[in-house]
């Protein structure tokens, strides 16, 4: 049930048969979007993570709904970090998306790769610091699947270079921030607050995001959708992945299927 303050539509599907590791949570006037990923710490799944995360949001924004949102963020990241003992480099970590209703304003944060798109114009508002990090390997796989080399063994050993690249840029100055184990991240979101009267708001995760602009789906056709329709869009674009582009020729990406969050916002 979507509260007072705004209408959510909002579908998710799973990679594969492993657990969804993203989340859509709503709160009296709040939207969160997560999309998770795995650590070291095998003692804490990425699914417990975005479980602990989201409630901690959606109980500091229910509680405090004026609280600066890279303030909550921050608190709800350390909240996590305290109850599931995580420590930095190790934990798993989040993307997060928030929208909130305040008054006659919407207040926006994103954090990771999970972007908000603005209606009218499908105007964007990402953060895309991760993308812009020189990552050797992370080209080298990517200039591999464009010339068909498909998800072999060098292909599984650069992604795992990828990761031992990105570790050392994780929440520092000149790097990427993210959800993990350190509640400072939460203050270098990227943020913005525009008027209640815009017509929609589109959150997704990138394993939506990515396959639904490569095809040129229109954001109008997917504000139009039912729940039922949406789950029906995410299952298409699913099976383009894995019947029209198998071997991530055309879209190059690290695995042939992530998870697919859509979440479509609008203001009574």
């Amino acid at each position: 049930m979507s509260p007072a303050g705004l209408h959510v539509v909002s579908a998710e599907l799973p990679a594969g048969d492993a657990p969804n590791e993203d989340r859509v949570r709503v709160g009296q006037n709040t939207v969160v979007v997560l999309d998770g990923a795995s650590g070291s710490d095998t003692r804490v799944t990425v699914a417990d993570y975005v479980d602990h995360l989201a409630a901690a949001l959606i109980d500091v924004l229910d509680a405090e709904p004026d609280m600066p949102l890279p303030h909550a963020l921050a608190d709800a990241i350390r909240s996590t970090v305290a109850e599931l003992r995580l420590m930095p480099g190790e934990s798993p970590s989040s993307t997060v998306s928030i929208a909130r209703r305040r008054g006659e304003e919407v207040d926006l944060l994103v954090l990771g790769d999970s972007p908000i798109y603005l209606g009218p114009a499908g105007e964007l508002l990402t953060d895309d610091r991760l993308a812009r990090l020189d990552l050797p390997s992370r080209t080298k796989a990517y200039e591999r699947l464009r010339r068909g080399s498909g998800y072999d063994d060098v292909h599984r050993k650069l992604v795992r270079a990828v990761r031992a690249e990105q570790l050392p840029l994780l929440n520092k100055p000149g790097g990427y921030w993210i959800a993990e184990a350190r509640p400072e991240a939460g203050h270098d979101a990227v943020t913005r607050t525009v008027p209640s009267n815009l017509p929609w708001l589109v959150m997704l995760t990138d394993g939506a995001d990515k396959p639904l602009r490569h095809l040129g789906i229109p954001l109008d056709d997917v504000v139009s959708r039912t729940q039922d329709e949406l789950e029906d869009m995410l299952l298409e674009l699913h099976e383009w992945e894995e019947d029209k582009d198998p071997a991530a020729l055309e879209l190059p990406r690290f695995k042939q299927h992530d998870d697919k969050t859509a979440a479509v916002v609008t203001f009574p």
